[in-house]
């Protein structure tokens, strides 16, 4: 069995570590990081109710990894560290729902079309400014949590829980295109509403 501290690519299991800080560790140091992480769809025996399935990436090469989570919506804290400008490349489920933050005071940021058009409403985004005793008091609720320490591109994309892959591309920027259209469409039928009122009435005595 390969020791998670070496684990760098590849689809993995990530199980309750009762005994241990992070349920799954991937150091890979040097290498780029290339993983997908399969959250549980049960809880393990002992596990307490509130817990958390923790997962810690550190390299400083590029970082590229899928949260994977079934329908039953197991919670994760992810971290992230990349002490060097090397992008990374993070896939989050389609129903989360928590804070992610960044130790960067301006971190570059892309967000893909399925990111903004499901995921971004139920997010927070909030910058790392103080102890670990503030960044925990986000973890109270039961939501999720991402922890990014990163200085280079970071780009959020989406992994659909329905479909148990990445994101459609094509799909989504569809989708975009849909949304901006109805909005202008209601946007015009506003105006000509508007223009279509005889406000003279305000003049009378």
């Amino acid at each position: 069995m390969i020791p998670q501290s070496i684990v760098h690519t590849g689809t993995h299991k990530v199980h309750y570590q009762p005994h241990q800080q992070w349920d799954f560790v991937a150091d890979a140091d040097e290498l780029p990081v290339d993983l997908s992480l399969v959250l549980p769809h049960y809880r393990a025996r002992n596990q307490p109710t509130g817990h958390r399935m923790g997962m810690l990436v550190h390299s400083r090469g590029e970082i590229k990894s899928t949260i994977c989570r079934q329908s039953s919506r197991t919670p994760f804290h992810l971290c992230v560290h990349s002490p060097t400008a090397a992008p990374v490349t993070l896939y989050l489920p389609s129903d989360f729902c928590g804070t992610i933050l960044f130790s960067s005071s301006q971190p570059k940021i892309s967000l893909s079309a399925g990111f903004r058009n499901n995921v971004v409403p139920r997010v927070h985004f909030a910058r790392i400014s103080g102890p670990r005793e503030k960044i925990d008091r986000f973890n109270d609720d039961g939501s999720d949590q991402v922890e990014i320490h990163a200085t280079g591109n970071i780009t959020l994309r989406m992994w659909d829980v329905v479909d148990g892959a990445p994101e459609s591309a094509a799909r989504e920027t569809w989708r975009t295109m849909c949304r901006r259209a109805t909005s202008s469409k209601s946007l015009r039928a506003d105006h000509r509403a508007r223009q279509g009122i005889d406000w003279d009435f305000l003049l009378d005595d």
